[in-house]
């Protein structure tokens, strides 16, 4: 292979992609105006950045402060539904219901209240994080097989090993959890 050629080759793949964008807007002759080439996107990316980037900010402590406070009730609250099935049976049809109801419903409610701001953005975000969170401890918690729990408890300290046991069954659904929460979060705002 020739050293050009070689080049060619090594280039990201998004510079390939932007280049393909490029030539076939270019061949098809789309205007501007209806889908402008990556190019001119990034120039006013950069020309826009002064005014893009205290709402960039915005956003980012709406996302983060929501899933902070709905981070802590929920990692209270599932354990408790995941460890009882009358708890489970409470619990659920309440967690459950929350995603149901649409944002479009509640956000006009909490900006009444609270004012335009950032007090709405938090909330609605921490309203759909929590779900994710409660329901996917929850689960990790009630699926814990009871052949592994009457396992550790045979093998020593029964406390000691079944909460272990349960502990790291629940982990995958507890970084599961993380992921679907924070996406949801970052939608809000």
């Amino acid at each position: 292979m020739n050293q050009q050629l070689r080049r060619r080759f090594a280039r990201p793949p998004s510079s390939s992609a932007s280049s393909c964008l490029g030539a076939l807007l270019h061949c098809v002759r789309i205007r501007d105006i209806v889908l402008p080439r990556p190019s001119q996107i990034i120039v006013t990316l950069v020309q826009r950045m002064p005014a893009i980037w205290p709402h960039a900010l915005q956003t980012l402590y709406s996302t983060l402060v929501g899933f902070a406070l709905a981070f802590s009730p929920a990692s209270f609250l599932a354990p408790w539904s995941g460890s009882s099935k009358l708890a489970y049976d409470v619990a659920y049809p309440c967690s459950s219901g929350s995603p149901a109801i649409p944002k479009v419903a509640v956000v006009p409610i909490f900006v009444l209240w609270f004012g335009a701001g950032t007090i709405p953005a938090v909330l609605t975000a921490m309203i759909l994080c929590s779900f994710p969170i409660v329901v996917n401890i929850a689960t990790g918690l009630a699926t814990t097989s009871q052949a592994r729990g009457r396992h550790a408890r045979a093998q020593g300290d029964q406390a000691r090993d079944s909460h272990q046991c349960r502990l790291a069954r629940t982990m995958p659904y507890f970084f599961a959890s993380l992921k679907v929460a924070v996406t949801q979060a970052s939608s809000v705002p």
